[in-house]
């Protein structure tokens, strides 16, 4: 079983991911830096890394260190991948390898048939810390005018939301989906529909599943889950 803090730490490197926080050659910090960092030892964080590799989050080469896994945040892991040189031990991950094929149509499609029986199983075990969380990034997209913030916030209200399943096989659903709605295209349709009006449609159909969710109501969350993605596909299938 994972320890606590390197489960954590792996959740804050997905954020970062997903943050955009390392652009440019998408080099993630060494062990070492990321040791400093979280004021842990490093095969701690070495055990956070092996799950983001796990994910298809990261790719790893020998003697240059860890890298996000394409500028879509996808790459085919190569057979016998290392943590960087100091980590010969850890197993190959997962590759989403066939993510560049999927369409954002066929995406959205896929999330219609899957989002909203997400939504009703949050509903069911969402736990009194669980909303705050969601009420806390709902906040936070609320306040927000830039467009780069408030698909972070949006994509942390899905990734919530995934998480109150407490189901591990959903949970990594959620983390290809995740690598899917980072892909280019996908990105370069969102920026084409963002607007101040559809952001706000957007923050209402939120508050619309998380209150399904407060209210313990399963029907209630997996209708304004539909109603959100019908709006989403609208937004970035009919432009």
């Amino acid at each position: 079983m994972r320890s606590t803090i390197s489960a954590r730490i792996a959740d804050q490197l997905r954020s970062d991911i997903r943050a955009g926080a390392f652009s440019g050659d998408g080099r993630i910090p060494t062990e070492r830096e990321l040791a400093a960092r979280f004021d842990v030892a490093r095969n701690t964080v070495r055990r956070a890394i092996e799950d983001l590799r796990a994910d298809g989050l990261v790719v790893c080469h020998v003697g240059r260190g860890t890298f996000v896994a394409g500028n879509d945040g996808l790459a085919q892991l190569a057979p016998g991948a290392q943590t960087g040189a100091e980590n010969e031990n850890a197993a190959p991950g997962l590759a989403y390898d066939f993510v560049a094929e999927i369409s954002p149509r066929d995406l959205i499609e896929a999330r219609l048939m899957f989002e909203p029986a997400v939504a009703a199983a949050a509903a069911a075990n969402a736990t009194d810390a669980d909303i705050q969380q969601l009420l806390r990034a709902q906040a936070g997209s609320e306040e927000t005018e830039e467009m780069e913030t408030f698909e972070r916030y949006d994509a942390e209200i899905h990734r919530l939301l995934f998480a109150m399943s407490q189901n591990q096989l959903v949970i990594k659903i959620d983390e290809m989906l995740s690598a899917m709605r980072a892909n280019a295209d996908w990105l370069a349709a969102k920026r084409r529909a963002y607007t101040p009006a559809l952001k706000a449609r957007y923050v209402s159909q939120h508050k619309d599943i998380i209150e399904g969710i407060r209210m313990r109501s399963p029907k209630a969350a997996r209708e304004a889950m539909t109603a959100h993605l019908e709006e989403v596909r609208r937004a970035l299938l009919e432009i």
